[in-house]
């Protein structure tokens, strides 16, 4: 049970990083089913869904820091433009 939670929290961690409500409020509501309604006999299968889906987030929390890193170094003029070529900004409202 605290393995399910200590990857529930680190998950939910990296999606406030990606700044996607509502997909922490989905993350929020699994965690409160699987430790209060989830039978035990299908408690592995929650815990092995969980990690597969914090290992995605954490690849998309990665990515996202990647994008960032290119979009300072096209907006400093240092690369050539891709993301920001044409007068966009280059701003994304989320990272998913």
């Amino acid at each position: 049970m605290e393995s399910f939670l200590i990857i529930a929290i680190l998950t939910a961690s990296f999606i406030v990083l990606l700044m996607h409500w509502g997909l922490l409020l989905l993350q929020i509501v699994f965690a409160v089913v699987v430790t209060s309604f989830l039978p035990t006999d299908w408690f592995m299968a929650a815990v092995i869904i969980q990690a597969l889906f914090g290992l995605w987030i954490l690849r998309q929390a990665f990515q996202a820091a990647r994008y960032q890193y290119q979009l300072e170094l096209e907006k400093t003029q240092r690369i050539p433009q891709h993301y920001t070529e044409g007068g966009r900004s280059g701003i994304k409202k989320n990272f998913l």
